[in-house]
């Protein structure tokens, strides 16, 4: 293991450095497309620090980015585009637990953090070390039927029914007690980073990314006492359709990913290993601010607009 995979892996929730020599920078080409902000990333890096730089081109339509292999171990990553085109790039790298930066392409940009107007800024405070590297929780996806082979989700996993015009009766057992069978749309089950999206629109809780938990939230329940639930980060969930010849689906990070037939489990737990995130601000600082700017949380009417 080379010296700089050896610094990228040592920091935890408190710190870490990496020694920046290879980036790999995932374009979505959709939000820049005449190149632009990959441009100004180009120059900043290359001017005086002789950065070895690949780029992974996506659009808004790329489901799982093709990452050559010269580009697959960088010492860090960083996605141009907005919050799907981050969801995806991590994909592809969190299990080598390569760091990533987000600059936001996109909309909302809630995990791209760093706005276009302030790549110059906030590149500069990376290059001279001014930064701390944030773990966050996954969490990891099996089928019965496919044991070994593991997806993983930053945000979210949804399962529901595939005809969105009807619901689905589905069973969840936590560490293997029925907890409850929700007729609903579906269910969210959210990593905390996870719960300021889907969940959030679905009137989830908000917990904070340096909560290790795990979420749970039905989709339009048919019970006034379907309410979402926390529970540790440490419990095993297993989900099932209880309605037989009725398959649901279920998606990771907002990608479809396979269909849970009548009799067979879901199965999701804790992630063996968490997404890495660059970060600019103190210890949980950055969260709760972007909650004002990007979601206007506890925002009084009474405020003036700054």
């Amino acid at each position: 293991m080379s010296s700089s995979k050896q610094k990228a892996q040592s920091g935890g929730s408190a710190g870490g450095q990496v020694n920046i020599q290879t980036v790999t920078v995932v374009q979505n080409v959709s939000t820049d497309p005449d190149g632009q902000c990959l441009q100004q990333v180009k120059n900043i890096l290359q001017a005086s620090h002789n950065i070895t730089i690949h780029v992974v081109p996506v659009d808004n339509k790329t489901d799982h980015p093709e990452v050559p292999k010269e580009a697959a171990n960088p010492d860090l990553v960083i996605v141009l585009g907005g919050d799907g085109t981050f969801l995806r790039a991590s994909q592809c790298f969190v299990e080598q637990k390569i760091p990533l930066v987000g600059i936001n392409t996109g909309t909302l940009g809630f995990l791209t953090r760093i706005e276009s107007d302030k790549i110059e800024s906030y590149l500069s405070r990376l290059l001279a070390g001014e930064y701390r590297i944030e773990e966050r929780m996954m969490l990891a996806v099996s089928l019965e039927t496919q044991p070994q082979t593991l997806l993983v989700a930053a945000n979210d996993v949804v399962v529901k029914n595939r005809n969105p015009s009807q619901m689905c009766s589905l069973n969840l057992f936590i560490n293997d007690v029925l907890v409850s069978t929700y007729d609903a749309d579906g269910i969210i089950i959210a990593t905390p980073t996870g719960t300021t999206a889907y969940t959030l629109s679905a009137g989830g809780p908000v917990i904070s990314p340096e909560v290790e938990a795990i979420s749970i939230t039905p989709i339009c329940p048919h019970s006034l006492s379907a309410k979402p639930i926390v529970i540790p980060a440490g419990k095993t969930l297993r989900v099932e359709s209880a309605v037989k010849n009725r398959p649901v689906v279920y998606s990771v990070d907002g990608q479809e990913s396979g269909t849970l037939e009548p009799g067979q489990n879901l199965t999701l737990f804790r992630a063996p290993y968490p997404l890495k995130m660059i970060d600019f601000g103190q210890e949980g600082e950055d969260f709760y601010l972007l909650l004002k700017q990007k979601l206007h949380w506890a925002m009084n009417p009474r405020w003036k607009t700054q």
